[in-house]
C-alpha cells in the first residue's frame, strides 16, 4: 500500500492552561493598574470578555504545534514539523504490530484521539475545538480505523495479526454515567428550587450553562451506547 500523510495541528493542555492564565491575569493588572475605572457594569463585562477571549485565542497559538503523520506499511510516524514551546521531543514511530485498539473521545472544548499500544504506552494526539482548524486532524480520525488494519494485515509478519478495533470510551464506562446522573438530579433539584424561588441567588445563565452541559454529556453517553 502507498504511504498516507496528514498534516495536523496538537495542542498541549498544560502549555494551553498556564499560557491562557498568564496573559489573562496580566493584562486585568494592566488594565486595573492603567487604565481609567469604567463605572458602567455592561462596559465593564464586555471589558472582561474582550480580554478573555483574546487571552484564549493567544494560549491557542502559544499551546499549538504542528506534525506529520505517515501510514507506512512499516508503521504509523509521527514527524515534528513545529514542536511546542521549550519542548525537545523526538520524532515518534509505532509499528503496526504493537498498535492494540484505539480511541476518539469528544469534548465540548478538547477532543483526542488515542492509540493504546501492546506495551502499554499510549500515543495521543490533543486539539482544542472551540476555533476553527485547518488540517487533516478529521481526516486522520476517519481513515485509521479502516487503513490501521490494512497495513496491519499487510505487514507479512508471522505472528498472528490482532484486528485494530475501537477502546472503550469514558462515556460508556459505568462510573462516568452515575457521576452523570448524581449531577442530572442535582440540577433538576436546583431547577425547581429556582422556579419555586426566583430570588434564589442562582442566576438563570448559569443554569443554561449547566443544563447545556449535561446535555452534550447526555448525548455522547447515548451514541457511545450504540456502539
Amino acid at each position: 500500500m502507498k504511504s498516507r500523510e496528514y498534516h495536523i495541528k496538537i495542542h498541549s493542555i498544560s502549555r494551553f492552561f498556564i499560557a491562557c492564565l498568564a496573559i489573562l491575569i496580566s493584562s486585568l493588572i494592566l488594565i486595573n493598574e492603567y487604565t481609567p475605572r469604567i463605572e458602567n457594569e455592561i462596559i465593564s463585562i464586555l471589558q472582561f470578555l474582550a480580554v478573555f477571549v483574546s487571552s484564549f485565542y493567544l494560549a491557542h497559538l502559544i499551546g499549538m504545534a504542528q506534525a506529520k503523520v505517515t501510514f507506512t506499511q512499516q508503521g504509523f510516524i509521527h514527524t515534528w514539523k513545529r514542536r511546542f514551546l521549550f519542548s525537545w521531543e523526538k520524532d515518534i514511530k509505532i509499528p503496526w504490530e504493537i498498535v492494540d485498539n484505539y480511541l476518539f473521545h469528544e469534548d465540548r472544548t478538547l477532543d483526542s484521539f488515542y492509540i493504546n499500544l501492546t506495551t502499554k504506552k499510549r500515543y495521543k494526539i490533543n486539539q482544542l475545538n472551540v476555533f476553527p482548524i485547518n488540517d487533516d486532524f478529521k481526516k486522520l480520525i476517519k481513515d485509521f480505523p479502516r487503513l490501521s488494519n490494512k497495513y496491519k494485515i499487510g505487514t507479512g509478519s508471522n505472528i498472528e495479526t490482532k484486528t485494530i478495533n475501537e477502546g472503550k470510551s469514558i462515556y460508556a464506562h459505568k462510573g462516568f454515567k452515575w457521576i452523570f446522573y448524581i449531577l442530572t438530579l442535582g440540577f433538576i433539584i436546583l431547577l425547581l428550587t429556582k422556579i419555586l424561588n426566583p430570588e434564589l441567588e442562582t442566576t438563570w445563565s448559569s443554569l443554561g450553562v449547566i443544563g447545556t452541559g449535561l446535555l452534550f454529556y447526555g448525548v455522547m453517553i447515548k451514541e457511545k451506547r450504540r456502539v
